[in-house]
């Protein structure tokens, strides 16, 4: 299958997902031990949302841009605080150009001891990835099958993680 993410970067699916993972990273925050994110897809991490792919999908318009402009109460506010924090940090002049993937949202949510291996398989998507992550001893991106990787990389040596 090939599938391009970049059509579909900051849907309302994808902020769901990506929300649900900022949730679980800060629980996994409540003990001190190190943990492990093992993302099986990475992607390319990081999304233009003025490029062709999306904005031919405008998919992102009434996912993440809808998001971005609601209203919370303040209850739920607290809850996707952390999440478009993390949106926001990749939009410092306020406009909504670029969306950050899993592998980007898990980055941020990392502590000094906590570790992420990407995996990726898609060449080009693989390269986009690494030069985000370029130089960061916290995460590798690995040019190897999300399903293969599990065997591989499960039970993390953290005991502790998130797939």
């Amino acid at each position: 299958m090939n599938y391009r993410h970049a059509f579909h970067a900051g849907n309302f699916a994808d902020v769901v997902k990506h929300i649900v993972l900022a949730r679980i990273l800060i629980y996994l925050h409540e003990k001190p031990a190190a943990f492990r994110v093992i993302d099986t897809h990475a992607g390319a991490g990081r999304y233009d949302l003025t490029g062709d792919e999306a904005t031919r999908s405008g998919e992102w318009r009434t996912g993440i841009a809808r998001v971005m402009q609601a209203r919370f109460s303040e209850a739920a506010g607290r809850l996707v605080a952390p999440y478009l924090d993390i949106v926001r940090a990749f939009n410092p002049q306020r406009d909504l150009a670029a969306y950050p993937g899993s592998p980007l949202v898990a980055r941020a949510l990392l502590r000094p001891q906590d570790r992420m291996v990407a995996c990726e398989i898609q060449q080009e998507t693989r390269e986009q990835l690494i030069a985000s992550l370029r130089k960061d001893i916290q995460a590798r991106v690995v040019d190897l099958d999300g399903w293969t990787a599990l065997r591989a990389f499960v039970p993390p040596n953290e005991r502790r993680g998130l797939v």
